[in-house]
């Protein structure tokens, strides 16, 4: 009996004994798998940016930045000169040389902007002219394409200046859809009424 006894302490005792080497190599184990990395301190200065260089912002950059603003106001003014009355001449001689019966003449009147007041008076009266000729209300049109420019003279001081447009232009009527076209000069004197160039006589040269 006490054999038996002594034989079941020392199981229990072995027992132990595994369990507890188990738990110990299984605890310290784990441990050991466990890697540290560590990162390694380059000594070598040949990556570090220098005095002198900037690194480069990212996307995620949100400093600052130091753009030059342009003044718009310190731009010189435009000083009207004689080129830039030599194109107004020219969309004026297309616009007043163009008309017919079925706009009504409505050219004259849309220019009167570009006119003083003594030329406004008498477009108002050469329309009505032109009007009363048309009796038989049949249609009649003229084209008028702007060519050339000749500035005869530009006077800023005194407000006077001269321009010679030449011109090509076409007629139509009911039987003639645009008639041979034919060359024409238009004689256009300018005034500078506060401080506004306007057209203050207009000559055609005779065919």
């Amino acid at each position: 009996m006490k054999n038996r006894e002594r034989t079941g302490l020392i199981f229990i005792i072995i027992g132990f004994i595994i369990l507890f080497l188990l738990i110990y190599f299984s605890f310290f184990a784990n441990k050991k798998n466990e890697v540290v990395v560590e990162t390694p301190v380059s000594t070598s200065t040949a990556q570090l940016p220098t005095g002198s260089e900037t690194p480069e912002a990212t996307t995620t950059d949100t400093r600052p930045r130091n753009y030059a603003l342009y003044d718009t106001s310190q731009e010189p003014t435009h000083q009207f000169n004689a080129n830039d009355l030599s194109k107004l001449a020219m969309s004026f001689a297309e616009r007043f040389g163009s008309f017919s019966t079925q706009s009504n003449y409505g050219n004259f009147t849309d220019l009167k902007i570009f006119m003083t007041d003594s030329l406004q008076v008498w477009a108002d009266g050469y329309v009505e002219k032109l009007r009363q000729a048309n009796t038989s209300n049949s249609y009649y049109g003229i084209m008028t394409r702007a060519l050339t420019t000749e500035v005869k003279s530009f006077d800023d001081k005194d407000g006077k200046a001269q321009v010679i447009v030449t011109t090509e232009r076409s007629e139509s009527t009911e039987t003639i859809n645009g008639g041979d076209p034919y060359s024409q000069k238009l004689d256009l004197r300018f005034l500078k009424v506060n401080g506004e160039w306007l057209v203050d006589e207009v000559y055609w040269d005779k065919q």
